[in-house]
């Protein structure tokens, strides 16, 4: 009778291993998910950091292209950032006006609307792994300074670029530049 009821404890002694293994097992399985996920997390963080560098850095660029390109007295410039009839409140060709109310223009503008915005000057320095080539507009700040008859006043510009990275991160930098002509292209305060 005693080996009878050795028997059926051994039996349920197994049934609690099997229950013990099964709940370790379990719970390793959660513990490997959890790790699983933080893993992807963090590597979409990266992705999208990346991303987002990538866009800094093609607004970076094509704002020093612009300044090197457009403002430069030693460039062939295709402006003449002294005549201010060419900056219009439509942005046409990417030189803009003042803004009439309290909005910067770089925030109403279509920016991949080719007719109003710029991009590199020589298509020899576009980007890869970016969505799009950036962008910049060239907005009129107004004048200040000056002497009438004997000194230019300074004119104020800001360009304002924008980049899009490959998974359309979106960013925008801004430059201010100052710039006093020996005369406008009128001739006068020369």
């Amino acid at each position: 009778m005693q080996s009878h009821f050795l028997m059926r404890a051994s039996a349920g002694e197994r049934g609690v291993v099997l229950i013990t293994g099964l709940v370790f097992l379990v719970v390793l399985v959660m513990i490997v998910l959890a790790v699983m996920r933080s893993g992807t997390l963090e590597e979409r963080m990266a992705a999208n950091t990346r991303d987002r560098q990538f866009a800094l850095q093609a607004a970076e660029a094509v704002a020093r292209d612009a300044a090197a390109t457009l403002l430069s007295s030693t460039a062939p410039s295709p402006i003449d950032p002294f005549d201010l009839a060419g900056f219009t409140a439509a942005c046409t060709g990417g030189l803009c006006s003042a803004p009439a109310g309290g909005t910067p223009r770089w925030q109403t503008i279509d920016w991949s609307d080719t007719s109003v915005t710029r991009t590199f000057a020589s298509s020899s320095s576009n980007l890869a792994g970016v969505a799009d080539q950036p962008r910049y507009i060239v907005e009129t700040l107004g004048m200040e300074g000056g002497q009438a008859g004997k000194i230019c006043p300074k004119i104020l510009y800001r360009i304002t670029a924008r980049g899009e990275g490959s998974n359309s991160s979106i960013v925008f930098v801004e430059t201010t530049h100052r710039h006093r002509p020996n005369a406008f292209a009128d001739g006068s305060c020369g």
